[in-house]
């Protein structure tokens, strides 16, 4: 199932705004550097219409110098990915502002492996507000294909369909505060239509490149239902693979590429980095 993750985008009815990621101590939009071999990858998202903002905490079990706080986490808020040590973390949220002694609104454990990807998503409406600890795949997919996932956080939709035009459908019935598995579908550029029953359909335009892997994010946005693609891998051929790289709306920093047994940081050039992901609104 799904849930959460942030540095922190979120679309409005005039345009999009980006808030920096607050880690303790850590300067904002500051090049990142490199993680060991050994290490993991992790992201935040909000991803429950009707919960106020967040703060977000990610505590290290075995050190809590590890430790950061995402503050202030908005419905439909995903992060760029941080890279940390392997090994177990307790996520909690926390209403924004709150003292970070109170009681948490709801927590997690994540087990981070080394060379994994993840989001730690908070979805369900906030009556039943879940944490969710999502697999990201960046695994390198088949030649000539791509990976694609799709979240469905729209209460509007109680269950879509989502696929190109005139074609296949790549994910059927996706119920909301749910997500599918990773699909191989074939590089190239699509109009992904969105479905649902009663509802006037969504066009999404959407470019698949090689090696890597996405996820259609739904959202309910100003009345109305809005899809997004994340591309949430750009792998390089060389073991291990992925290049982890991720933002809201497409506005994404240059991926971490990873290469052999070590990693090349290109974190640098800012959150505008190109537009991969396309928005749609209603019809």
């Amino acid at each position: 199932m799904i849930k959460l993750s942030t540095v922190l985008r979120r679309t409005t009815g005039a345009g999009s705004v980006v808030l920096g990621l607050l880690l303790l101590g850590a300067p904002l939009a500051a090049a990142q550097a490199p993680a060991p071999a050994a290490g993991a990858y992790v992201r935040i998202a909000h991803l429950s219409p009707d919960t106020p903002n967040v703060d977000v905490y990610v505590g290290s079990v075995a050190d809590p110098a590890r430790s950061f706080v995402v503050p202030g986490v908005g419905y439909g808020a995903v992060s760029n990915y941080r890279s940390l040590p392997a090994g177990s973390y307790v996520v909690s949220m926390r209403a924004a502002g709150a003292a970070a002694d109170s009681p948490a609104v709801i927590s997690t454990s994540v087990d981070a492996r080394p060379g994994g990807a993840y989001t730690i998503a908070g979805v369900g409406l906030a009556a039943d507000l879940g944490l969710s600890v999502l697999t990201d795949k960046i695994e390198i997919p088949a030649a000539g294909q791509a990976n694609v996932r799709v979240i469905n956080a729209a209460a509007s939709v109680p269950t879509v369909d989502v696929g190109p035009e005139r074609a296949p459908t790549w994910a059927a019935g996706v119920g909301f505060g749910t997500d599918t598995p990773y699909t191989a579908v074939p590089l190239g550029t699509w109009n992904l239509q969105v479905s649902s029953a009663g509802k006037a359909a969504v066009t999404l335009p959407c470019e698949l490149e090689a090696n890597s892997a996405y996820t259609v994010l739904l959202v309910d946005r100003d009345g109305g239902l809005e899809a997004e693609v994340i591309r949430d891998s750009a792998g390089t051929g060389v073991v291990p693979v992925g290049g982890v790289q991720t933002g809201f709306g497409g506005l994404t920093p240059d991926p971490v590429v990873l290469v052999g047994g070590g990693a090349v940081a290109a974190l640098a050039g800012g959150l505008l980095a190109g537009r991969i992901a396309s928005r749609a609104r209603a019809r």
